[in-house]
């Protein structure tokens, strides 16, 4: 699918390409979301650029995902998809930046994406040049980031709470390690998607020429240092998520140790009434206590005597 955003006088508009023919005149923004093989072909014709594959925006390395072609910058950034869902996922997205166009290159539904285009419609003035739009898009990206980080950090105070203030039986412990299991995977992709945004912005503040100085240049760098302060906190939060899974696990332990305890004091307590039946359960024909009228109260007077002389130890102790 193609997406057009296009800018002029002051008036912002959106529209779905249905018939591959023409570009519009004053278009800014080419969003392909998915494109297939003829919409990448009508794109590449009507601005002479080669659009990466799908295959080719998965590659990692720099060289792959931050050159120079011609009058064009193509720079590969991950962005994280699939949050709201709670499948979250690194999507490459690449931008190709011109002169007069912003292309973006996505095969994934993105959040940043979709706030971006619905600011727009009160900031239309960040499509005056392709440059600023990239640029406030990427901050949208940014932004995204923050607000995930925000609510990760509220979530991981609330299992911290269930964690160590409870006063419960801690039951739900195996659903809150699976929690933090969770918020691990999306942080590590948060921090990958950061590590992209980084290099970035860099990239584009050295090599595209409208950047050299004033407003744009100023609100690149104020966006790097967003991203290394973020890029502080997701370490942070990793490390908040590390401790409440040890937590966690010792919890669990702890559990299972109290588990465990009781059955080796039951055992121990079983054992000489255990001991005492058994003895007076052999067959033999000569028995003293076989033929004698108290010798089955007797016996069942030692059973609980020999249980209860260990349990009072194990209370003395302190052990119960």
């Amino acid at each position: 699918m193609i997406t057009y955003h296009c800018y002029d006088k002051g008036t912002l508009s959106h529209q779905v390409a249905t018939e591959l023919e023409t570009l519009p005149g004053n278009v800014v923004w080419i969003d392909l979301l998915s494109p297939t093989a003829e919409e990448e072909r009508f794109i590449e014709a009507a601005l002479g650029l080669d659009i990466p594959t799908r295959e080719e925006l998965a590659e990692i390395e720099d060289s792959s995902r931050f050159y120079t072609e011609g009058h064009a910058l193509f720079m590969t950034a991950t962005v994280v998809s699939g949050i709201d869902k709670k499948r979250p996922s690194a999507t490459p997205v690449t931008f190709v930046l011109t002169a007069r166009q912003l292309i973006t290159v996505r095969y994934g539904e993105l959040s940043s994406f979709n706030q971006f285009v619905a600011k727009s419609a009160r900031q239309p003035e960040v499509f005056r040049s392709s440059g600023r739009t990239f640029i406030a898009l990427a901050d949208a990206v940014v932004d995204r980031i923050a607000d995930v980080l925000e609510t990760l950090q509220a979530q991981l105070n609330q299992l911290s709470m269930r964690i160590f203030h409870d006063d419960g039986e801690h039951a739900d412990l195996l659903k809150v390690l699976k929690q933090l299991g969770q918020h691990r995977t999306l942080l590590a992709h948060l921090g990958e998607s950061l590590f992209s945004a980084n290099r970035l912005l860099l990239y584009y503040r050295e090599h595209f020429d409208e950047n050299r100085g004033g407003p744009a240049a100023h609100w690149t760098r104020s966006l790097e240092r967003d991203v290394r302060s973020l890029g502080e906190h997701q370490t942070k939060l990793l490390a908040d998520v590390a401790f409440l899974l040890d937590a966690c696990l010792g919890l669990i332990n702890i559990e299972q140790s109290g588990t465990i305890k009781v059955f080796s004091i039951a055992a121990v307590l079983f054992l000489p009434p255990t001991l005492v039946g058994t003895i007076y359960g052999m067959n033999f024909e000569y028995m003293p206590e076989l033929d004698w009228l108290l010798g089955y109260p007797m016996a069942l007077v030692m059973m609980v005597v020999s249980a209860i002389i260990p349990y009072a130890w194990f209370k003395y102790r302190g052990w119960l």
